[in-house]
């Protein structure tokens, strides 16, 4: 009964919000964050930042304001950390692991991650999925559980150890090698609100008052029970007494009626096993029947596939791919990628010249490429960066589709040209440049 209680008193606190948001870069941070029966105070935030581009915004949550980042490593209490991507470009699931496991490896002796590998690659794994603008991930360490993962509020795993807590929180506060100096400020801010102050106050009196309710109820069931219990007792004995004379006057018509039953049924059955002998016979001859059938449209389904297929090979597409001249390494060089004003749509002449590219990149696999991406001298700095990354990632998707591994190119984000101020100009600006490295 007491387990049914506190089960029920999780629930109901899971239900039970109180807190305003903090506003980091455009993006709310809540001042609390419940997990189970503890509640966490929004201790300070920051931007994570990467070659001059915001990747997410990040804030810690404590039981109580601390600034020393030492002991807050060390605290095995519980808290949680919240990343917020803002730019899936640079926050990609590659980028992201390869930033966790860095940050892994400053944080044991000599960079050796042999001992807690297994625990690492567990944690990498939560973010192996593809990561988008907008999504929240929640890592959250409760005494006696563990470190627990949440992509949007659904848990991907939780690896149990102080220990390997330790390691977690010393990606974002290591001492000298934190992921981001400036966010690593941020989180030690120890500033917590008056409201988040008086939220935890009143989740203190909330689950005082939820609590007494509970166990008052879970008792009056208790008791409840008992009396229909009892009830049910005398119910059965009076009902049991009653069953066993009506047994003994149904027995002793059930021997009259014996007899009589026996010989009918002899003949019922032996009429039963005729029909059913004559049912499966039926069957058969229908199941025959559909097999032909089945057999039949099978031969006209691949016939059909057979046909498709080979209209297929003979394509105009295919055709034109085929007799395509390959690319020389100046051709590769000087035909560039050209897009439609503020757009980072790939038209057909776009596609061909990158599906070009790809076949001289598979026909020399040991070269490695610069792909700078420009726009027009048009728009403000920022819509032309911003712009210029959506262009970036255009061609690069389109160039893997193609078979080439991602390593092979490096994205170059040049933005604005300085050009003459007339169309043919400005549409020569908008390009993406493949150079040989």
């Amino acid at each position: 009964m007491f387990k049914k209680v506190i089960i029920a008193l999780m629930i109901v606190l899971m239900m039970v919000t109180v807190s305003s948001a903090r506003i980091i870069d455009d993006i709310d941070l809540p001042e609390t964050l419940t997990f189970g029966k503890t509640i966490l105070l929004l201790n300070g935030g920051g931007t994570r930042v990467a070659f001059m581009n915001d990747v997410y915004v990040a804030g810690l949550w404590l039981e109580k304001p601390m600034t020393d980042p030492a002991v807050i490593k060390d605290a095995d209490e519980a808290m949680a950390i919240r990343m917020h991507v803002t730019n899936d470009f640079f926050a990609s699931s590659k980028n992201i692991t390869k930033a966790l496991n860095n940050g892994f490896r400053n944080s044991v002796p000599r960079g050796d991650l042999t001992p807690i590998q297994a625990e690492v690659d567990r944690f990498k794994a939560c973010f192996a999925d593809e990561i988008k603008d907008g999504e929240e991930f929640d890592i959250v360490y409760l005494p006696g559980v563990g470190v627990s993962v949440y992509k949007d509020g659904l848990l991907k795993d939780t690896i149990p150890g102080y220990e390997f807590k330790r390691s977690v929180w010393s990606i974002w506060l290591h001492d000298t090698r934190p992921a981001d100096e400036d966010l690593k400020l941020g989180m030690l801010e120890g500033s917590i609100s008056k409201e988040a102050l008086a939220a935890k106050e009143q989740w203190i009196a909330k689950v005082k008052v939820i609590k007494e309710d509970l166990v008052a109820k879970a008792e009056a069931s208790r008791k409840a029970k008992s009396v229909a219990d009892a009830k049910a007792v005398a119910e059965a004995k009076i009902a049991a007494e009653a069953k066993i004379a009506a047994d003994a006057k149904v027995a002793e018509e059930a021997a009259i009626a014996a007899n009589a039953v026996a010989a009918a049924q002899v003949a019922e059955e032996a009429a039963a096993a005729e029909n059913q002998a004559v049912k499966e016979a039926k069957a058969a001859e229908e199941a025959a029947l559909k097999a032909k059938a089945g057999a039949e449209a099978e031969a006209k389904t691949a016939a059909a596939k057979a046909q498709k297929a080979t209209a297929a090979a003979e394509s105009p597409k295919t055709k034109v791919m085929a007799d395509a001249t390959p690319l020389t390494k100046a051709e590769f060089v000087n035909e560039d990628v050209y897009f439609a004003l503020n757009s980072a749509a790939l038209d057909a002449k776009a596609k061909q010249a990158l599906t070009m590219k790809a076949m001289w990149m598979k026909s020399n696999p040991v070269v490695s490429v610069a792909v700078e991406v420009y726009c027009d001298s048009r728009g403000s700095i920022e819509y032309n960066k911003k712009l210029a990354v959506k262009r970036a990632k255009s061609v690069a998707k389109f160039m893997v589709e193609q078979g080439i591994d991602d390593s092979r190119m490096e994205i170059v984000i040049f933005g604005a040209v300085d050009s003459a101020a007339n169309e043919t100009a400005w549409a020569n600006s908008r390009k993406a440049h493949f150079k040989v490295k």
